[in-house]
């Protein structure tokens, strides 16, 4: 029997081997008491910088958001500081007033910024992204740091990293967020975050 008939079965399975998908481990005792901690926040406020890149059109400049049991305070600034815009949601509906005092309405605001802005944020997944942690539904959890902090995802058609975290008054939360769609790309630098409160 000829060497290469020997060898062709060990081969075969290497390329195998070499070929099979990989699947990321069950998510470490770490992550899982990083996520108890952030999984009570229910209220916060940041303020960072915003880049927002689509196809056709795309924003920088900075943000300050409040998100609070009531709903979202949202203002976008230039890269100078001049107030562009403010989005203010409640559970009834989202209204967007721009730095001419025109203001607008939706039901939503994603649709809302859509319409008037020509881009969206995907506020429905956001508020807990920012956050560092999955959004109701299924997730993909894909990595992990060694101090629990989830640093890769994917969830809602959205590719999610966290390449570092700040500390935040005591809890260590997202310095900064990169977010992939097949429409928009966001990064989110958080350079302050002002507060967060736990709840029931």
């Amino acid at each position: 029997m000829s060497l290469l008939r020997l060898l062709l079965p060990a081969l075969l399975l290497a390329g195998c081997a070499a070929v099979q998908p990989q699947h990321p481990s069950a998510p470490p005792a770490t992550y899982a008491a990083q996520a108890s901690r952030v999984a009570a926040i229910h209220t916060f406020a940041l303020n960072g910088r915003i880049a927002v890149l689509t196809e056709k059109k795309g924003f920088s400049g900075s943000m300050r958001w409040h998100h609070h049991a009531e709903g979202d305070e949202i203002g976008f600034y230039s890269p100078i500081g001049t107030q562009l815009g403010q989005i203010s949601a409640n559970t009834d509906n989202v209204t967007l007033t721009t730095s001419d005092k025109k203001v607008y309405t939706a039901a939503n605001a994603e649709t809302l910024m859509q319409d008037t802005l020509g881009w969206s944020l995907p506020m429905t997944g956001l508020k807990d992204w920012v956050l560092g942690r999955p959004a109701a539904g299924d997730a993909e959890l894909l990595a992990w740091d060694a101090s629990g902090h989830l640093t890769h995802m994917r969830q809602q058609g959205w590719d999610i990293e966290y390449p570092h975290y700040i500390d935040a008054h005591g809890q260590w939360l997202p310095g900064k967020v990169v977010l992939k769609s097949q429409k928009l790309d966001l990064k989110l630098v958080v350079e302050q975050w002002i507060g967060t409160e736990a709840g029931e």
